[in-house]
């Protein structure tokens, strides 16, 4: 099983890459900065980063990155201020798993998805 998370470098996303690669599974992250990640799992064999702005990926690219995934994860958030919830970019979480979605229903026409 291979499973795609993205907002990988905040504390829920490391909790549950930890818990999956723990698990013997594969994972694929999408981060705008590789070097945000712990060197444990920069390093790891069943750890695969695409270095990349989530928000800037051509449909086709993002359709790319969940080919071959069985679940993706998203773990994107805001921080907890005025600025962190109203400030740019404010549609981060929407827009992206939409595009998830959208990338998923591309790989496989015709498959229900759980939750898009």
């Amino acid at each position: 099983m291979s499973t795609l998370v993205v907002g990988e470098t905040g504390a829920t996303g490391r909790l549950l890459v930890d818990q999956l690669i723990n698990r013997g599974e594969t994972v694929v992250v999408i981060v705008r900065s590789a070097e945000r990640l712990p060197e444990h799992l920069r390093s790891h064999d069943n750890v695969s980063v695409v270095e990349a702005n989530l928000t800037e990926l051509s449909d086709a690219e993002t359709a790319e990155h969940v080919k071959g995934c069985t679940a993706i994860a998203s773990c994107l958030g805001h921080n907890l201020s005025l600025r962190g919830i109203f400030g740019p970019p404010r549609r981060l979480v929407h827009d992206v798993v939409a595009t998830l979605c959208d990338a998923v229903g591309a790989v496989n026409p015709g498959h229900k998805t759980n939750s898009c």
